[in-house]
C-alpha cells in the first residue's frame, strides 16, 4: 500500500498485486503492470469464482483495446498508414510478438495517462466508486454485501474478522464483480440520485455482464487470451467513443446521462461500445476502510441498461438470442443470451456455432448471433489457411426471481474447431453434422425417458417422463461429446458421425440395463393395458419395452448401419432380460 502525497492512504491497482493468476512458476498475484510487462508469465486469471475471473479479465481486455486502439488508429491517420494496414495481418504479428516476448509496451504506455484512475482508495476519484455516496441516514452494509451468497461457502470458511473484512486486493476484486454481475432488486438510495423514492433505489436489472454468455478464447499465455478476444471493432473500427470508466468524467450518485441529478426517469444511457461495456457501471458503490482492510460497503443504483439489453449488440463475448415476441415494425429484436444452467453444452451449441442459413431457421424463426469474438478468430483462421482449434471457456450467472438474488454459476471449456464457423459449403456441411449430432442426442434422450417412465408402467405404476433418466445420459454423453468435438477429423465427417451414434446407442443401453435392473421381478412380469370390454389389452414388461427402445433408436440414430433392420416387434431382448428370464 502506497500513500498520495496528502499522506492519505492509496492503493493503485496499476502497482499493487490484487490479480490472482496462474503462472509458468506456479500461482502468482499480479498487479496490473505486471501482466503487461514481461516480469511474470501469466497463463489465466483464476481468482475467487469463474465469474470474478471474467469480469476482471474483461477489465484488462477494455485496456488492452483502448490502448491499441490509440495505436491503430495513429497508424491510420496517415495515408501511408492506411495503405499499410491489414487487420488480419496485424492480428497474426502482434499475436507472435506477445508469445515472443510475454511484454506488451503500447498498454504500458498507455497505463501512464490514466495512473490516478486505478487508485482504489483515491480521495476525489476512487477506482469504479463515487468518492462521497452517501445515503440520507449514512447507512453502510457489511462488505460481504458484494460477495455474492454462490461463495458464501468460500467466505465463511475465513476467520471471523476475515467475515466482517476485505483485504484491498480482495475489495477490488469483488468491487469489479458487483459492477459487473450485481443482481437487482432495492438497492439503497443515494443522496443526489432524483430516482430514488422514500429513501430507496429501486430495480434497474442486473449488472451487464449478468445478461450476458460469457464466451472466452483461451491462448497459451494470458497476453495472448487478451489478443484473442480481441475484434476489429473493439480495437479500431467505430470506436471513438467507446470509453471505460477510467477515461470518462468521474460518476457522480445520479445515472451518467443526468450528471447534475435532476431527471427522477432519465432514459438509460446507450453503451458505446465493447470497452464501455466491459466496464459498465451497473452500480454506484463506495468502499469504507478501516487501516488496511475495507470494512463496509454502501451499494446503489448505477447506470442502467436500456431496454434490458435489447439490441444492444457491441459485446463482442456474448452470442445473443433473436426475439420473435419483441421484434415488431420491421424492426428484429436480439437480446444477451446467458449460458444454461442444465444441459449446458446441448442448449449452448447453436449459439456459437449456428448461422442464418443453416437449416431451422427462417424469416420467423432467425439465427442465434455467435460472439463476434469467435467469428473474428475464425475469419483470420480462414485468411491465414490455418485449422485451429479455439480454447474456449463459457460462464455466465443465473439470478433467482426477478434476478433479485444470485443463484449458479455456470463454468465449462470446450474446444471448438474454427473451420466449422466458416461460411462456405464444406463447412456449412460440417457444421450440420455437428448440429445433427446434438440432436441425435436429444432425440435418444427423450427415447431413453420415454423407456424409462413406460418401465414404472410395467411394475404397476403410472407414466411420467422420466427426465432424470433423460439427463443422466446428457450427463455422461457431455464430456464425450466436447472431446468428440475438439477432435473431430474434418476430413471424415461421416465416419465421425456415425462413431458418435453408435457411441450414444451405446450408453443408451447401459443406462437402460441398469434401470431394468433395478425395476424388479413385477417389470420383468409386466401387466395388461389399455383392455377393454372387448379387447384383452396388450402386455407391458421388461422385455417389449426393450425391443421398442431399440426399436426408437433405429430412428433416432439412423447412421448406425445394423446386420437387420430393426422392427417394433423383433424379438431383441437386452442381457438384463435374459439373464432375469433364464
Amino acid at each position: 500500500m502506497s500513500q498520495h502525497p496528502q499522506t492519505s492512504p492509496s492503493f493503485n491497482l496499476l502497482d499493487e498485486p490484487w490479480i490472482i493468476c496462474t503462472t509458468n512458476d506456479g500461482p502468482a498475484t499480479l498487479s496490473i503492470r505486471e501482466i503487461f510487462d514481461g516480469s511474470a508469465t501469466p497463463v489465466a486469471v483464476l481468482g475467487d469464482s469463474p465469474t470474478q475471473d471474467y469480469a476482471v479479465l474483461r477489465l484488462l481486455l477494455a485496456i488492452f483495446w483502448r490502448a491499441h486502439h490509440q495505436s491503430v488508429t495513429k497508424q491510420l491517420s496517415t495515408k501511408a498508414g492506411r495503405r499499410d494496414f491489414r487487420w488480419e495481418d496485424w492480428f497474426v504479428d502482434k499475436r507472435q510478438a506477445l508469445l515472443d516476448h510475454g511484454r506488451d509496451e503500447t498498454v504500458l504506455e498507455y497505463l501512464t495517462q490514466y495512473e490516478s484512475r486505478f487508485d482504489l482508495l483515491h480521495e476525489e476519484t476512487p477506482f469504479m466508486q463515487v468518492a462521497d455516496l452517501h445515503t440520507k441516514n449514512g447507512a453502510k452494509a457489511d462488505i460481504s454485501r458484494i460477495v455474492p451468497d454462490a461463495e458464501h461457502d468460500y467466505f465463511t470458511m475465513r476467520t471471523h474478522e476475515g467475515r466482517s473484512t476485505l483485504s484491498f486486493a480482495e475489495a477490488a476484486r469483488w468491487l469489479i464483480h458487483a459492477q459487473a454481475y450485481d443482481y437487482s432488486g432495492i438497492k439503497s438510495g443515494a443522496e443526489g440520485d432524483p430516482r430514488v423514492k422514500g429513501g430507496k433505489g429501486y430495480p434497474i436489472g442486473t449488472g451487464w455482464s449478468g445478461m450476458t454468455g460469457g464466451t472466452v478464447i483461451r491462448g497459451t499465455t494470458l497476453l495472448e487470451t487478451l489478443l484473442l478476444n480481441s475484434t476489429p471493432e473493439a480495437t479500431y473500427l467505430n470506436s471513438a467513443d467507446d470509453h471505460p470508466v477510467w477515461e470518462r468524467e468521474p460518476d457522480t450518485p445520479s445515472q451518467r446521462n443526468d450528471r447534475a441529478g435532476k431527471i427522477a426517469k432519465p432514459d438509460a444511457p446507450s453503451p458505446r461500445g465493447p470497452a464501455d461495456l466491459a466496464t459498465w457501471q451497473s452500480r454506484r458503490i463506495r468502499l469504507f476502510t478501516e487501516g488496511d482492510s475495507v470494512v463496509n460497503v454502501l451499494v446503489s443504483n448505477g447506470d442502467q441498461i436500456p431496454d434490458a439489453g435489447k439490441n444492444v449488440f457491441g459485446d463482442p463475448m456474448t452470442p445473443y438470442r433473436y426475439s420473435p415476441n419483441q421484434s415488431k415494425n420491421g424492426i428484429e429484436a436480439y437480446y444477451p443470451r446467458p449460458y444454461d444452467t442444465m444441459r449446458t453444452m446441448w442448449r449452448s451449441l447453436d449459439a456459437l456455432i449456428a448461422t442464418g442459413s443453416d437449416p431451422g431457421f427462417g424469416e420467423k424463426n432467425l439465427a442465434p448471433k455467435r460472439p463476434s469474438n469467435l467469428v473474428n478468430l475464425s475469419d483470420i483462421a480462414d485468411d491465414q489457411g490455418t485449422e485451429e482449434v479455439a480454447d474456449l471457456h463459457i460462464v455466465s450467472m443465473e439470478y433467482g426471481p426477478q434476478s433479485s438474488t444470485v443463484g449458479t454459476i455456470i463454468s465449462a471449456n470446450m474446444g471448438l474447431p474454427l473451420q466449422l464457423l466458416q461460411d462456405d459449403s464444406l463447412s456449412a456441411a460440417h457444421r450440420q453434422y455437428v448440429r445433427d449430432a446434438a440432436e441425435a442426442t436429444k432425440d435418444a434422450a427423450i427415447s431413453l425417458g420415454w423407456f424409462a417412465g413406460q418401465l414404472k408402467v410395467a411394475a404397476g405404476g403410472e407414466y411420467v417422463f422420466d427426465a432424470d433418466a433423460a439427463d443422466r445420459l446428457y450427463t455422461v454423453l457431455e464430456p464425450k461429446f466436447l472431446s468428440w468435438l475438439r477432435n473431430l477429423d474434418l476430413s471424415q465427417m461421416g465416419t465421425e458421425a456415425t462413431a458418435w451414434q453408435v457411441e450414444i446407442e451405446k450408453q443408451v443401453l447401459h443406462i437402460a440395463d441398469e434401470a431394468i435392473r433395478g425395476t424388479g421381478q413385477r417389470a420383468l412380469v409386466g401387466r395388461v393395458v389399455d383392455a377393454q370390454d372387448d379387447d384383452s389389452g396388450r402386455i407391458v414388461n421388461a422385455g417389449s419395452l426393450y425391443r421398442q427402445l431399440r426399436y426408437r433408436l433405429s430412428k433416432d440414430l439412423p447412421l448406425i448401419k445394423r446386420d437387420k433392420p430393426t422392427e417394433r416387434g423383433q424379438n431383441t431382448q437386452n442381457p438384463a432380460v435374459q439373464g432375469e428370464s433364464a
